[in-house]
């Protein structure tokens, strides 16, 4: 038995990120000693070596905890289907990846022939920078259907259509912030038609396709993981804060209840 300081070190893990595991079931610790202390296996550190192989190739933890609860052998949800889909997920993300380093080199041979200005040339790597993030952020939270989806709908969302909704999107989060700053019933009328208005907002996009939802849902579900550097600028704008999640999932209860 390991104590968890112990099993951290052993695993080169953080104490932090095992006790992280533990609340969402990831990885329990199989005996807790009298005085309270968690007490890990050897065969504990196998399952956290699973853990940590599906979370370097990108899956989201509570895909992995659904994957390590519930994936069968015959379930599209298997560890080899699974592995399958990332592989696949990784070779577009390195196609991403070989196009950035591309533009550099185009760039780099434009530069020595002076034949653009500097401004172009950073343009031209941005550009494909971009492209690669976005991506990114595709593969990591989107079904193949969703990312066929995301891909169609994206065809018809302008960047004026976007500058409308970030607006919109900012004008309710201030809403929301007035609501939770004056303690605003959650189960009144009032509440019950911000509720409605993030709904409308989110299905602006989304139009109602299930695969588009499930993403967007998988995505936030993963928010504590998320590093700014990984999602397209433009999503960033049109993020809630955590607070106006959270107040959102408290409507939603009071509503259900009332």
């Amino acid at each position: 038995m390991f104590r968890i300081q112990q099993f951290a070190a052993l695993a080169n893990v953080t104490v932090r990120t095992l006790h992280h595991y533990d609340r969402l079931g990831l990885l329990k610790p199989t005996h807790r000693s009298a005085s309270g202390y968690r007490l890990y296996r050897n065969e504990d550190l196998g399952q956290l070596e699973r853990i940590l192989v599906l979370r370097y190739l990108g899956l989201p933890l509570r895909e992995i905890a659904d994957l390590l609860a519930t994936g069968g052998p015959d379930s599209e949800h298997s560890l080899p289907s699974t592995l399958a889909r990332q592989a696949a997920v990784l070779r577009e993300r390195r196609a991403g990846i070989d196009r950035v380093l591309e533009a550099i080199e185009r760039a780099q041979r434009q530069s020595q022939k002076n034949a653009e200005p500097d401004w172009f040339l950073y343009q031209t790597i941005l550009k494909e920078i971009n492209m690669e993030q976005t991506q990114h952020w595709m593969d990591k939270y989107y079904s193949p259907e969703g990312r066929e989806a995301l891909q169609e709908r994206i065809k018809t969302w302008t960047p004026e259509l976007q500058a409308e909704i970030n607006v919109k999107w900012q004008e309710l989060f201030a809403a929301i912030q007035q609501a939770i700053d004056t303690g605003l019933p959650l189960d009144g009328p009032e509440a019950r038609a911000l509720g409605k208005r993030w709904f409308e907002l989110a299905d602006a996009f989304t139009q109602g396709n299930p695969a588009l939802r499930d993403g967007i849902r998988k995505a936030f579900a993963d928010r504590q993981n998320w590093r700014q550097s990984d999602m397209p600028e433009e999503a960033v704008r049109s993020l809630p804060s955590e607070a106006h999640t959270k107040w959102l999932g408290e409507v939603m209860r009071a509503q259900l209840v009332a």
